[in-house]
């Protein structure tokens, strides 16, 4: 709920100071002091949305609460001071030889407009806002307008963002070829409509990353991109091109690049694809899930992952060091589809649980389905206990991914009743006892052999309306 509700009030509020903007006043800091005190600047008002400010060299303002402005220049020094706001709404931004010091912690930093300009150095919170763009070229032309840390005009630079990464509105942000490493520590926000393309140098998230747009790495000989905390893939469950030689309008791709870290879980409600040798390490503990099948071309499983979504790999075989966790009361596939003849390679560990009720004689469970037939094995399997003469048949997993329930319940059931008013309940353990069902008869003489079936079906409760005036009725647990 926070992240839409960011993205919302962002949004907005970009519409508001855009349309607030008219001609600009050039108004200069004559003291150093705090952003809002009318006392520092020539003309006694502090500058505002419709404003350039330039601060010259050796004064410095410390923006204390929330300031709006066009755009910042000359060789002074800018500075964020704890949960402040700085609202930049113009493509000139903050001039390069401007410091801009933004890593009081709370503090934001919101660009408005063309981010190609804005400042890259390190950050506490930062948003690219640029809604009102629109495509010159269409189809032609891109569809963002571009942050680029490899050929703005501080050429390549490593950010470090401490908090939250925002992107809104038509934003793409490219690591491209000679880009530098951004790592960002809290949440990466990929609003609708934007992408992150870190085909250049390596992306790290130390929280987790919601991806309504975009996600891409091009390029993967620069190595491993890292995700600390749960992947929140949205938006339109599949992804086009924006022309025919274009790029993905939305979802995560995996393509080329060697290997995408995550640190906890996935929830694939949008679209995760990939070609290549593109892969996905699970590294921590969480749950692969989500609306939608993961198709990439690989996985590698080195820690714990319960399995909530059918996986397709499209090119390798998975490397499972770690422990996959299926549950029978939900059970989903890890299907490989290859044209190598390579088999599904099994290793690491096994743990299927049961959330549900317990299974019957003869149910099968099919985890696992190549192509290619299977090799290996698990280093350890872990099965949910079974009621009483059932068990656990796992031959068939290196033949055909599957394990059964096979035996037979040992002794009988006992079939319970309780009355209120005219309704009677007859129970029984059904989930011990599959197959069994009522059988009734009436007869003011006592037991006899005229038994008839009361439609009772093999679940228990049975509930049935009686009337004590009538005379008796007698009921039996049968199972053919």
């Amino acid at each position: 709920m926070k992240i839409k509700q960011l993205l919302i009030l962002a949004a907005i509020l970009s519409i508001v100071l855009f349309t607030s903007i008219s001609r600009a006043i050039d108004i200069t800091a004559t003291n150093s002091g705090v952003w809002g005190d009318t006392n520092i600047w020539d003309s006694g008002t502090v500058p505002g949305a419709g404003d350039d400010a330039d601060i010259p060299s050796g004064l410095t303002v410390t923006v204390e609460t929330n300031a709006t402005i066009q755009f910042i220049y000359d060789s002074g020094t800018v500075v964020m001071a704890p949960n402040s706001t700085l609202n930049v709404l113009f493509d000139q931004a903050i001039a390069p030889e401007t410091t801009l010091n933004a890593t009081a912690a709370g503090s934001t930093v919101a660009y408005f407009a063309n981010p190609f300009f804005a400042r890259q150095c390190n950050y506490y919170n930062l948003v690219f806002s640029q809604t009102n763009y629109v495509n010159p070229l269409p189809p032609f032309g891109s569809p963002w307008q571009f942050f680029n840390n490899f050929s703005s005009a501080q050429g390549p630079t490593p950010m470090t963002i401490a908090g939250d990464m925002t992107l809104i509105g038509a934003i793409e942000v490219q690591q491209g070829s000679g880009g530098a490493p951004i790592t960002i520590g809290g949440n990466l926000i990929i609003g609708t409509g934007c992408a992150w393309d870190s085909s250049g140098d390596i992306l790290t998230v130390g929280g987790n990353a919601y991806i309504y747009g975009l996600l891409q790495d091009l390029n993967g000989a620069l190595g491993t991109n890292y995700i600390a905390g749960d992947v929140i893939v949205a938006g339109p469950s599949t992804s086009v091109k924006t022309w025919a030689s274009g790029v993905y309008t939305n979802g995560w791709s995996v393509s080329d690049v060697t290997t995408w870290g995550v640190g906890k879980g996935l929830t694939n409600n949008g679209s995760v694809f990939g070609l290549g040798y593109g892969s996905i390490s699970f590294n921590g503990t969480g749950t692969i899930t989500g609306t939608n099948t993961l198709k990439i071309p690989t996985i590698s499983i080195n820690g714990s992952y319960a399995i909530g979504t059918p996986i397709t790999l499209i090119t390798n075989t998975p490397t499972l060091n770690g422990t996959l966790v299926f549950d029978i009361a939900n059970p989903k596939q890890i299907t490989l589809l290859t044209n190598a003849g390579t088999a599904l390679y099994y290793n690491g560990n096994l743990n299927v649980i049961n959330s549900g009720s317990a299974p019957a004689s003869g149910a099968t469970y099919k985890f696992f389905n190549s192509t290619n037939g299977y090799a290996g094995s698990f280093a350890s399997t872990s099965y949910p206990s079974l009621p009483g003469g059932l068990s656990w048949d796992d031959s068939m997993l290196l033949t055909n991914g599957t394990i059964t329930v096979i035996g037979g319940s040992v002794g009988s059931p006992i079939l319970t009743q309780s009355r209120s008013g005219g309704v009677l309940t007859l129970s029984w353990d059904s989930a011990i006892y599959p197959g069994y069902r009522v059988q009734g008869q009436t007869n003011a003489a006592g037991i006899g052999t005229n038994w008839g079936e009361t439609g009772s079906g093999t679940v228990s409760p049975l509930i049935i309306g009686i009337n004590p005036t009538n005379p008796p009725v007698f009921f039996r647990l049968i199972k053919p």
